[in-house]
């Protein structure tokens, strides 16, 4: 997974930039199709804002955070990703359960058409 990390209005110091690829990493252990991540961490004066962007197999996924510490911006942002990738993987099971059972209802009624 690619992770893109911009900062506006401060400069981005290594060891927040280590902290945000750690962290960003953490969310492929809910969905293992991420195409890439976008992390914007923007100061607007004592406010730290993060919105993250993640690029999946048919979607853009966004969360935002803002709080009096970056550290708490990112998490916060991070845990409504983890909640939106979970609910977004639920559904593509659920539309794959449907297609296999409409898949299968659509062969038993054919086939049973055949034997007439």
């Amino acid at each position: 997974m690619e992770i893109r990390t911009t900062a506006r209005h401060f400069e981005l110091t290594q060891e927040l930039k280590d902290f945000v690829d750690k962290e960003i990493n953490r969310l492929e252990r809910y969905y293992d199709h991420i195409i890439n991540s976008h992390l914007i961490l923007e100061e607007e004066g004592y406010r730290k804002n993060a919105e993250l962007n993640l690029k999946v197999y048919g979607t853009i996924l966004t969360s935002q955070h803002s709080s009096n510490d970056f550290r708490t911006s990112i998490e916060g942002a991070l845990e409504k990703m983890e909640s939106q990738l979970k609910k977004y993987k639920s559904k593509l099971k659920e539309r794959k359960f449907r297609e296999r059972k409409r898949g299968k209802e659509s062969t038993d009624l054919s086939s049973g058409t055949e034997e007439e």
